[in-house]
């Protein structure tokens, strides 16, 4: 399916001239036929998906821990991804600056989004006041403090009820001009898969009990769902029980044991079926958790996010060009990740990661609303300046990098040192791969509520049929219980 079509205006991505370009080690038409040619022997799916494990080499109290800073740029990623779609992508970093004493109206926390599209002014909207509960939050306490996570959960649905009520297939979903014609059963009618399933994955009259426990529990959250769908006036408050009460049943820890156990089944179509429904749910239960997480990181992090200053990123315009794997592209885009990436480079030294004298940290990591594609991710692992890097392993080949004029030489030959890896890697890849690798196309993130922390979330759904639905997933976020 081809993506959504790129915002018509944005930043010019090519200014310098030669020589000084980001492209004189390897020409960009040389580089992107390189792409093609990978993408053609890999279904454009060159890797397996790449969770990063937790680490944290930064260990001061200052500061939140790079776990957590990772957490918390994914979750505001999350809800900055509002529309559906492949453009619904957001890229998120924080710069903590904590000074002693504390500089009078400077930021401790700056927050950097960006996205594929312009982040639109509602969208904006509940941003910044999600900021501003949790900016409040973190000031001495007051009455209104224990409101806070009821509030941005409110704020969040508010803004994604059309996201939500599509992940619901609800008929009450506006659907984008995409979806127009697409025609799929609500999601509670893919209920009776999960309870058949558990009939396989618990077969042993020993797991009697267990068995009928999860059918019971299906079945509430089957008669919780249809009543929603079926309702003709579901109220706003409806949809916020709906769902934070999914988000109770994926952290009950027998459906976890349910959820792991379908991961060993075997890739049967019915079987992926049932992973891609759980996953629905998780991503449904995820709002309430992220409301529930930025509060309790607020909480214990006060003096981080006691002042906090958001900057939105303009995005790139689109460019044409004649390379592309796919008939229908026709155009490159700068991926919001890139974005980031860019901006930080303009306004620091790439090595620059703590300042010790100012008490700040530059972003030692990139949250988003998605896995990492392909080419972002190894585009940041060769620039070596971030951390915790996820990948869904998907290859678009549409995508470039803004050759900019205002480039310092550091960065100019920083950003083509990490051109011309990328490119040696690709080659390396097309030389090891003698004949055609078929992979099916991977969901682009995961919400892992029923697998729990430190589990890498349910596996990739295997089977051809799994529909082009199936990518229009949200980023990855453990619990901090």
């Amino acid at each position: 399916m081809p993506p959504a079509s790129s915002t018509p205006t944005g930043r010019p991505v090519q200014t310098a001239r030669y020589p000084n370009t980001i492209w004189s080690p390897i020409t960009e038409d040389a580089f992107r036929h390189h792409l093609v040619t990978l993408a053609k022997q890999t279904n454009a799916v060159p890797m397996d998906v790449l969770t990063a494990a937790d680490i944290d080499h930064h260990n001061s109290s200052l500061f939140l821990p790079l776990a957590t800073e990772k957490k918390v740029a994914d979750d505001l990623a999350y809800i900055a991804a509002v529309t559906e779609g492949a453009q619904s992508v957001a890229a998120v970093c924080l710069e903590q600056h904590i000074g002693n004493p504390i500089v009078p109206d400077h930021p401790t926390l700056a927050i950097r989004v960006a996205g594929m599209d312009v982040i639109n002014e509602d969208v904006k909207r509940m941003l910044q006041a999600t900021v501003a509960e949790l900016q409040s939050h973190a000031q001495p306490m007051t009455l209104e403090r224990q409101n806070s996570t009821e509030t941005i959960f409110r704020l969040i649905v508010q803004q994604h009820e059309q996201k939500l009520l599509g992940r619901l297939r609800s008929k009450k979903w506006t659907k984008p001009k995409h979806l127009a014609r697409t025609h799929k059963k609500p999601l509670w009618q893919d209920f009776d898969n999960l309870l058949h399933r558990a009939q396989h994955i618990y077969p042993r009259k020993s797991e009697r009990k267990t068995r009928e426990a999860i059918a019971t529990s299906v079945q509430e959250i089957r008669k919780l769902y249809e009543s929603f769908e079926t309702s003709n006036t579901p109220t706003p408050q409806a949809l916020e029980e709906l769902v934070k009460t999914t988000f109770s049943w994926c952290k009950a820890p027998l459906l976890g044991d349910y959820a792991s156990k379908l991961e060993s089944a075997g890739d049967t179509r019915q079987v992926a079926a049932a992973i891609k429904t759980l996953r629905q749910l998780e991503k449904i239960g995820a709002y309430w958790r992220i409301a529930q997480d930025l509060v309790t990181v607020a909480s214990r992090y006060p003096h981080v996010f006691r002042n906090i200053a958001v900057e939105y990123i303009s995005p790139y315009a689109s460019v044409p060009t004649s390379i592309a794997y796919e008939s229908w592209a026709h155009t490159c885009h700068v991926h919001a990740e890139i974005q980031l990436l860019v901006e930080l480079a303009k306004s620091a030294s790439e090595d620059e990661q703590v300042d010790a004298a100012s008490a700040v940290v530059r972003p030692r990591t990139i949250g988003t609303s998605k896995y990492l594609c392909y080419l972002c991710y190894l585009f940041l692992r060769y620039h070596g300046g971030f951390q915790m890097l996820s990948t869904h392993g998907r290859l678009y080949d549409q995508w470039t990098v803004p050759d900019l004029a205002e480039y310092d030489a550091a960065t100019r030959r920083k950003f083509a040192s990490v051109l011309e890896h990328m490119d040696e890697h690709v080659l390396q890849q097309i030389q090891e791969t003698e004949a055609v690798v078929w992979r099916a196309e991977p969901m682009t993130s995961r919400q892992n509520l029923l697998l729990g922390p430190g589990a890498d979330g349910l596996r990739e759904g295997r089977d051809v049929g799994l529909d082009a639905d199936a990518l229009e997933v949200g980023v990855d976020g453990l619990g901090l219980s």
